[in-house]
Parts: C-alpha cells; sequence; structure tokens
C-alpha cells in the first residue's frame, strides 16, 4: 500500500473506509478525531482543484494521563477492527490496520500524543488488539474539532443494511491541522507533508492571513509547551527556492490537475507561506496566541 501514490481515488476509498469503521464503531465514532490527508479539501473548500488525495487513514484519539486512562474501555474499537475486517499490518495486532476495499486496500492508523511513552504503542484499556501510537506533534488537532456530517457511500449501505445515509466524525480544525501537519513535516519530512501542508495555507478561505490566525488561536497541551518554532521552521521550508519542498508541491499540485505553469506554482507557494509567516510572527509578538 505505500508504493501506491496518492490519486483522487485512493482519496474516496479512504473516506469509504473510515465511514465503514465509524458506522461499525456506533456511539463511540465521536471518540477520536480525524487528521491526515482526509482534511484539506474540506478546510480548503475554494481550492481551484481537489486536493491529490490520500491513501491513509488517520486518528488521533484523547488518552489524557495514565491514572486518568483507567476509567476508559476501548473494548469497541476491538470490535468495530474486527467486524470492519481490518488487519493487522505484519499480523501483530496494534496500531495499523489495513481494511480491503474490493481490491484495494486503506491503512488505518491509531495514534494519540500523551506525556508517557514518548514514540512507543499505547495499551488501551478494554482491547487486546488495538493500541495507540504516541507521536510528538498532534496534539493540536484535539483543539475545537470540527464535526462534519459525511455522506454514507451506496456501497457501504449495501455492505451494512439499515446504515444512517450520514454519519458524524470528527476533523482537525483549520489550525490543530496547520499545526498537526507541520509537527509531522519536520519530524518525517515527506513530501505529502509539504503538499498537504502548503495547499491548506494556500487555499483556506482567507488563505495565508487566515491561516496564521487560525493557528495562533490553536491551543496545545502543557506537555507540548509552545508550538511557534515548530510552524515557523515546517513553513520556512516552503519559502526557501533552494531547498526541494517547493518542487515537491508543485509536483504533486499538477498531479491533482493543476496546469498552470511550474514557475507561476512556484511563486505561488513562496508568497503564500512568506504571507504566513509575516501574519504569524506579527500575531505572536503583539500576544495573540494561545499557546
Amino acid at each position: 500500500m505505500d508504493s501506491e501514490g496518492r490519486t483522487h481515488v485512493t482519496g474516496e476509498r479512504a473516506r469509504e473506509a473510515l465511514v465503514r469503521f465509524a458506522l461499525l464503531a456506533g456511539e463511540h465514532a465521536t471518540d477520536f478525531v480525524v487528521i491526515g490527508g482526509l482534511n484539506p479539501d474540506f478546510l480548503a473548500p475554494g481550492a481551484p482543484l481537489p486536493h491529490l488525495g490520500t491513501t491513509d487513514v488517520d486518528l488521533l484519539f484523547e488518552l489524557g494521563f495514565v491514572y486518568d486512562r483507567e476509567d476508559l474501555d476501548f473494548h469497541w474499537l476491538d470490535r468495530a477492527l474486527r467486524d470492519g475486517r481490518f488487519e493487522p499490518i505484519g499480523g501483530v495486532a496494534g496500531w495499523q490496520w489495513m481494511g480491503v476495499l474490493g481490491d484495494a486496500h486503506v491503512r488505518l492508523d491509531l495514534l494519540c500524543d500523551v506525556y508517557d511513552s514518548p514514540g512507543q504503542p499505547i495499551s488501551l484499556p478494554g482491547a487486546e488488539m488495538a493500541t495507540v501510537q504516541n507521536l510528538a506533534g498532534p496534539a493540536p488537532a484535539l483543539h475545537q474539532p470540527i464535526t462534519r456530517e459525511i455522506d454514507v457511500p451506496a456501497t457501504v449501505r449495501g455492505e451494512l443494511p439499515g446504515a444512517a445515509p450520514t454519519v458524524s466524525l470528527k476533523f482537525a480544525s483549520l489550525g490543530g491541522y496547520i499545526a498537526a501537519k507541520a509537527a509531522a513535516f519536520l519530524s518525517r519530512g515527506q513530501g505529502k507533508d509539504a503538499y498537504d501542508l502548503a495547499f491548506v495555507i494556500m487555499y483556506c478561505p482567507g488563505e495565508a492571513q487566515a491561516a496564521a490566525e487560525a493557528v495562533a488561536d490553536t491551543e496545545v497541551p502543557p506537555h507540548r509547551g509552545s508550538i511557534e518554532v515548530v510552524i515557523t521552521s515546517a513553513v520556512e521550508r516552503l519559502r526557501d527556492v533552494e531547498l526541494p519542498w517547493i518542487d515537491e508541491v508543485v509536483r504533486q499540485l499538477q498531479l491533482a490537475g493543476d496546469d498552470s505553469s511550474d514557475d507561476q506554482l512556484r511563486t505561488d507557494v513562496v508568497v503564500s507561506a512568506r504571507r504566513f509567516l509575516d501574519s504569524y510572527s506579527a500575531l505572536m509578538s503583539t500576544g495573540r496566541r494561545r499557546q
């Protein structure tokens, strides 16, 4: 699955896998926040062309302190994975699961961002199969997530008779998404993260100025401290024409169908990043921050 490139088709598969999982989760469908590549089209609805897509579904769970987890019960998570016929990657139960949609596969990643066990899988009370991977950075996406009504595709309704026509799910807000994506971009340095970050900053309503305001207004858990350096360092990569990230963003914009010239798209990326950084710096220096 990792070798398959992102396309609009893979994005639709990922959304279908998410909806199927959410229906099986039932009342627990709002116990997590959807982060990752399923967000950009919601956050930038006025983009000239839809986001390229994604090949996986990233779900972020809020666990809190270790001693707060004793009252939680994730038995439902095991049940949803089993009923959805998700198989653990590598044959070992854990935080990465593969779902089959026809002859295609979609990966489901279960994530958290907590104080203890950095970089390690976290066991979940009541769950025998599922764990969550503790990553540094996505926690801001838990701040004021947006509840969205997602249509249930006919293929899923056929598989799950009696399914409602829509399902309610929590998605990352604009500020939370940018903060989480910036952290991912810095930690793993993948071209898809550069593209996702640039896409949302360039095309969200209000563009770079609104993106900067949204990030400045996003709360960050105490264990993460200020994310100002993370945000600035990540977006700096998108305004430095000497770095390869701008060309990678241009390549993916064109794969998504944008027929603008390389030079025009490169200019658009750089100008947007510069405007974001100028606005964000001004906001943070004047005290408009929740970080």
